[in-house]
């Protein structure tokens, strides 16, 4: 059997389809739709990649969380408080350091770790000093306790720049170590002026009840040094003076600001004879 020859109306058939406005119409409905979906897929790596793009970290300090994050979010950042302190000079819940520091470089979605400022003060122990302690010691002690130097007041006494007393700032009452004050006090500290030169006769204490003596001690600008209790005092102000040194007596004289140190009891058998009596 001889080969079938193919119509030449199924050529020209063909032909007329590719020319056809059908086929150019889903040629163009396939571009479209290939750009589409290419423009697509740029769209989504350039969002993706955005991540790794560089971002320069604001400065925080100063402000509030609430101003750290709107502030934050508009860079692709995130914040974190990792620590709260207390800092009188700053106001309550704003920013006082951050890690990374300011104008630092990081990538998008970095999270920035900062510290706040609490709104209460929390409690610290006041710190027990000797007299004669050393200003620049007991200025460290009380700034590693959290609390602040105020005024520095001189009072005589035969070392300089030496600690004395201190007082919450502005206020008279002495400081009692181990109670518990606010972080952040100032306290004003009672430093010696060195005075060592100016004599004073020495006061006769012997006899005297402890609040009288420590006033005399006082007026006569010297320095209340160790206080000796003999036997159980249960109230300092029914204690008497039987012993002190340096004793008084013949004119006896020691440098303005010297210390004093006093023995007390509540036993009246150990005054002395003649203070005694003029009690009696």
């Amino acid at each position: 059997m001889g080969k079938t020859k193919q119509p030449s109306s199924d050529k020209q058939g063909i032909l007329r389809f590719f020319a056809s406005k059908i086929f150019w119409l889903n040629v163009f409905a396939a571009l479209v739709l290939t750009i589409g979906l290419l423009w697509g897929l740029l769209f989504f790596v350039q969002e993706f990649s955005r991540h790794g793009e560089s971002q320069t970290v604001p400065n925080l300090m100063g402000k509030t969380t609430l101003e750290a994050m709107e502030e934050l979010d508009n860079l692709d950042l995130e914040y974190v408080v990792m620590d709260s302190t207390f800092d009188p000079d700053e106001r309550p819940l704003s920013i006082i350091s951050q890690d990374p520091l300011p104008d630092s470089k990081v990538k998008s979605g970095r999270t920035i770790y900062v510290t706040v400022n609490m709104t209460t003060a929390p409690k610290t122990e006041i710190p027990r000093f000797e007299i004669g302690t050393s200003y620049i010691s007991v200025r460290e002690i009380l700034e590693s306790h959290g609390l602040k130097v105020g005024d520095i007041i001189y009072k005589p006494f035969e070392y300089k720049d030496v600690y004395l007393d201190m007082k919450i700032h502005g206020e008279k009452k002495s400081l009692k170590p181990g109670s518990l004050i606010a972080k952040g006090t100032k306290v004003d500290l009672i430093l010696g002026n060195g005075l060592g030169d100016t004599k004073i006769t020495i006061p006769d204490l012997t006899g005297l009840t402890y609040i009288e003596a420590v006033n005399l001690i006082q007026l006569k600008e010297l320095s209340l040094g160790t206080v000796v209790a003999s036997g159980t005092i249960n109230d300092s102000a029914d204690a008497f003076v039987f012993k002190q040194f340096p004793t008084a007596g013949n004119e006896k004289t020691v440098n303005l600001g010297s210390m004093v140190d006093i023995w007390i009891t509540e036993d009246p058998s150990s005054l002395p004879v003649e203070t005694e009596e003029e009690i009696d």
